[in-house]
């Protein structure tokens, strides 16, 4: 009688423990995608402080920068305030790409958002 109910509460308890885990590693998937976004996008607005009329350079310096994400499905978006892209001007770049989780267990994508501003 009490060796079944040692097995129970272990498998109770097991459960719990194995779910808190894979809650930690998603968390850090989703926390890596962010920083890696972040300085992907920090490379980029650097790229187009010193090379302002290369749109697709910049976003090319995103993606490649993008380490451990598929580069292919990231969007870039380039934009200058003014847009006369002259010195001075306000350079935005953002990126944004589409975070899944490993175990299928989310069917919606959440979308990751990195923008960075320099003058």
């Amino acid at each position: 009688m009490r060796r079944g109910q040692t097995l129970v509460e272990f498998a109770l308890s097991a459960v719990i423990v194995v779910l808190v885990l894979i809650g930690i590693v998603e968390a850090g998937r989703y926390l890596f995608t962010v920083n890696t976004l972040r300085n992907a996008v920090r490379e980029g607005a650097r790229h187009a402080i010193v090379r302002p009329w290369d749109d697709a350079g910049i976003a090319q310096r995103v993606r490649q920068t993008a380490a451990g994400v598929d580069p292919s499905a990231i969007g870039v978006q380039v934009t200058f305030n003014p847009p006369t892209r002259s010195s001075g001007s306000l350079v935005i770049v953002t990126a944004t790409y589409p975070y899944r989780s490993v175990l299928g267990v989310f069917s919606r994508s959440v979308s990751v958002t990195a923008t960075m501003r320099v003058p």
